[in-house]
């Protein structure tokens, strides 16, 4: 506890340090007031990785209220949200903090007193660099990276130009390549200021090359050849994550609550949020042919499936006065329609705690007696293993050479998934060679192609879309996107003008990007207007460079 406390220290001590960086030009060099050059590196490297993984403010913001919503895996928040519209004060924050966040890395990879003994933290750098802007870019596209954190905050007075999407993904698979390479574990490493792989050096080779796959893979529609040349290298020594235990994760302790970096999850529902969306319960409701299971601690049922995934039940609770739901709406396993009206939303049965929400599983401790306590204290999940198996098995079902066959990277994904939530290995085997559909048409079994969204890609990417929940709703958004896959119900009532309009060839009932942060219009005017051009217009319906899939 002391060493999470001492770490928590210099964290908030160097928050107060980045709120000052305007000035750094003006201060003396002085061992009592650090600058980015005399600082440890790997201080800054710690503010990075947890402030990158958001505090609860930003992350209920972005990644619970925006991109889960968009991804469909929670629907009805009472937001603009809901009907495709983002809100502009939550995406100007998340911009602002992203660049700073870069800013950091930025420090550490461009100092040359970092060559050194500090070698495996400026390659750690690079590749957290990565992961920091290619969430970013997926949301909106071209923006500012390669004069990024070197510009006018940096006291050149230069405002960052906005580099095309294409190059920023060219450069980052650059990056990771080269700093994979670089990582030298004979050699210092960060330790506990590391808090993701405590400086496991091995392990952030593992994930440089599995986020190398992961960037290659969402070149697959608008660039194939790229594409598969770079995930081939990514995989070929065979340096990804392997199993369970090596999945990517950060700690979001219990002692961080003060400053919001805790698991926010348990918090959000204990405001009575992450409903289950229709869609998800499409997705769920039959696959595997499994039983839903009996009832526990006295929960009476009224309405659920006979048939369902066996993570259905753990991923999203039976309704209950336990939980929230009123007389009359308990026993009840179901979802709600994504993009409702605000009158719509306000209705009885469509509010949150009278329709299934995230499960206990995932944001509590369950008693014997039927009763929880909310977890705070928990790892949030950035890449899953079975995220890579679904990677490599699309790959594979592409004719890509990822070291083994497409069916048993999928299966391998599947038992991944379900291992973690405790399903047992005989139930796992029975939902491999069910051909018991989906609402959908999705079935398990991977050579069981026939009937409607059955094809083994759809099949691969159904499973990682449920695999990555809750954490990784942004690989979903994604997915989507790439491929219109898996399949999601047309958001209902989306506000016009941000939806491509139905009967389009690019329809796909959902919006496509967000906006650039009303700001930019102001204080980098002609860089904007240059990418404004660029891409097409500033619109929720402009592509990125990568989706580039047409119905």
């Amino acid at each position: 506890m002391k060493t999470k406390i001492y770490i928590l220290s210099v964290f908030m001590g160097f928050m107060l340090l980045m709120g000052c960086t305007d000035n750094f030009n003006a201060m003396n060099i002085d061992p009592n007031n650090p600058t980015p050059e005399t600082i440890d590196p790997d201080f800054l490297l710690t503010n990075a990785e947890l402030g990158g993984t958001m505090n609860i403010d930003l992350h209920q913001r972005i990644h619970s209220l925006t991109v889960d919503i968009f991804a469909q895996y929670i629907a009805n928040e009472g937001f603009s949200t809901d009907r495709c519209v983002p809100v502009e004060g939550w995406t100007n924050s998340y911009w602002s903090q992203h660049f700073g966040w870069v800013h950091a890395m930025n420090d550490i990879i461009n100092n040359p007193k970092n060559n050194g003994s500090k070698s495996n933290t400026v390659q750690i750098a690079r590749i957290w660099k990565v992961w920091l802007n290619h969430r970013a870019t997926d949301l909106w596209g071209d923006m500012p990276y390669s004069e990024a954190g070197i510009g006018i905050e940096a006291g050149t007075g230069n405002l960052p130009k906005y580099d095309s999407q294409k190059d920023i993904y060219y450069d980052m698979v650059k990056e990771l390549k080269e700093a994979a390479a670089a990582l030298d574990a004979s050699k210092m490493n960060p330790g506990q200021n590391d808090l993701i792989f405590n400086g496991d050096i091995v392990k952030w080779k593992k994930f440089a090359n599995s986020l190398r796959l992961r960037l290659a893979m969402r070149m697959s529609e608008v660039d194939p050849a790229k594409a598969k040349a770079e995930a081939e290298d990514a995989v070929a020594s065979n340096l990804v994550l392997g199993s369970n235990s090596e999945s990517v994760k950060i700690n979001r302790n219990e002692s961080y609550k003060l400053w919001g970096y805790y698991y926010c999850y348990p918090t959000y529902f204990s405001w009575g949020e992450l409903a289950m969306s229709k869609s998800m319960e499409n997705i769920l409701t039959g696959l595997g042919g499994i039983a839903f299971p009996p009832s526990i601690y006295g929960v009476q049922y009224v309405s659920v499936p006979a048939t369902v995934d066996p993570r259905g039940p753990i991923f999203f609770n039976v309704t209950s006065t336990a939980i929230g739901a009123m007389p009359g709406y308990t026993g009840l396993w179901k979802g709600v329609l994504p993009g409702l009206s605000a009158e719509e939303g306000q209705k009885i049965e469509n509010i949150s705690t009278n329709n299934s929400r995230i499960g206990l599983f995932f944001v509590a401790k369950l008693n014997s007696d039927g009763s929880y306590d909310l977890n705070n204290n928990q790892d949030m999940t950035l890449m899953p293993y079975s995220e890579i198996c679904f990677l490599r098995a699309e790959g594979a079902s592409r004719g890509w050479n990822m070291g083994g066959t497409a069916k048993d990277f999928y299966e391998a994904g599947i038992t991944a998934s379900m291992q973690l939530t405790g399903i047992d290995a005989a139930t796992i085997n029975t939902y491999l060679n069910s051909e018991s559909p989906n609402v959908n048409g999705t079935t398990v079994a991977f050579n069981h192609i026939s009937g409607n969204h059955n094809s083994q890609l759809e099949k691969i990417i159904t499973q990682k879309y449920i695999s990555n929940y809750p954490d990784n709703g942004w690989e979903a958004f994604n997915d989507y996107r790439r491929l219109w896959m898996p399949y999601l119900i047309p958001f209902a009532a989306p506000e016009t003008g941000y939806v491509v309009e139905k009967g389009s060839p690019t329809w796909k009932g959902s919006l496509r990007r967000i906006t650039y942060p009303p700001t930019e219009q102001i204080v980098n005017k002609k860089n904007y207007e240059d990418a404004v051009q660029r891409i097409g217009g500033d619109k929720t319906t402009t592509r990125v460079w990568w989706d580039a899939k047409n119905q």
